[in-house]
């Protein structure tokens, strides 16, 4: 799996625990200028977390409606894995490396299903 990590300066102390949930690799946008809504998201990302303390708010709007355009689950935190723990945790179905089939539409907005 391919998480996409959006907003922070520094996203070490995500990096090992993510990798030992399964992820394969990480990408991280920094976002702090407006130039980043110009990137597009990889095709492969699984999954989006936003961390929202340095979040440029126009770069975190047009992201986020990308998201929501290709029916990627997303998480906000501020910049504690503490916060994203459960939620991480909870997408991942056991087997290393692969997210749910449907990571909680019950609880979605999008009410697309089965992403």
């Amino acid at each position: 799996m391919i998480v996409l990590i959006v907003g922070a300066d520094r996203i070490g102390a995500f990096v090992p625990k993510l990798q030992q949930l399964g992820a394969e690799k990480i990408v991280h946008w920094n976002a702090r200028s407006q130039k980043v809504t110009k990137n597009n998201i990889p095709i492969s990302v699984e999954l989006v977390i936003f961390c929202t303390d340095f979040l440029h708010h126009t770069a975190a709007k047009t992201i986020k409606k990308k998201v929501k355009e290709r029916g990627l689950p997303a998480i906000y935190c501020r910049r504690a894995w503490s916060e994203i723990a459960p939620e991480v945790t909870e997408l991942f179905d056991g087997s290393k490396g692969k997210v749910k089939p449907c990571w909680g539409c019950k609880n979605c907005k999008c009410k697309k299903g089965g992403h």
